[in-house]
C-alpha cells in the first residue's frame, strides 16, 4: 500500500482525492474487502487447504480472486492492452499476500483490514 501510494504521488504525480461519496466508502471500502475475504480467504482458501498444499491452494484461489475483476474492468472499460497485465499480475501478487497473511495471522479480520485499506488507497488516488 505505502509502494501504491508512493509510485502515484512521486512517478505518477497523481493526487488524492477525498471527495469519496457514500456508495464508495460503503461498498467499495466496507462491503468489498469483508465479502471478498469471507469468500476467498475464509471459504475457498481454507477448503483448498484441506487437498493441496498451501501454495497451490494459494495459486488456485489467487487466480479466481482475478477472475472475478475482469467483468468489472470489462463493464469499466478498463481492458486496455498492455495496462490490463500489470492490473492482472497486480491483483494476483496482492491476493498471493492476502492468502500469505493469512495463513500466518490465522485471522479474517487481518486480510479484511488490509484489502479495504488497499481499496481505500486505490480509490483516493483515481
Amino acid at each position: 500500500m505505502l509502494f501504491y501510494s508512493v509510485i502515484n504521488i512521486t512517478v505518477l504525480k497523481n493526487d488524492l482525492d477525498f471527495q469519496l461519496d457514500f456508495h464508495e466508502w460503503l461498498n467499495v471500502v466496507l462491503l468489498v474487502g469483508i465479502t471478498e475475504e469471507i469468500v476467498f480467504r475464509g471459504y475457498l482458501l481454507r477448503k483448498l487447504m484441506d487437498s493441496y498444499k498451501f501454495w497451490i491452494a494459494n495459486t488456485i484461489t489467487s487466480l479466481l480472486f482475478v477472475s472475478i475483476h475482469f467483468p468489472i474492468w470489462i463493464y469499466k472499460g478498463l481492458i486496455e492492452f498492455p495496462t490490463i497485465l500489470g492490473t492482472t499480475v497486480s491483483i494476483f501478487v496482492l491476493s498471493m499476500i492476502f492468502g500469505f497473511i493469512y495463513k500466518k495471522s490465522n485471522s479474517l479480520w487481518s486480510v479484511i483490514i488490509i484489502h479495504s485499506l488497499y481499496n481505500l488507497i486505490v480509490l483516493l488516488f483515481n
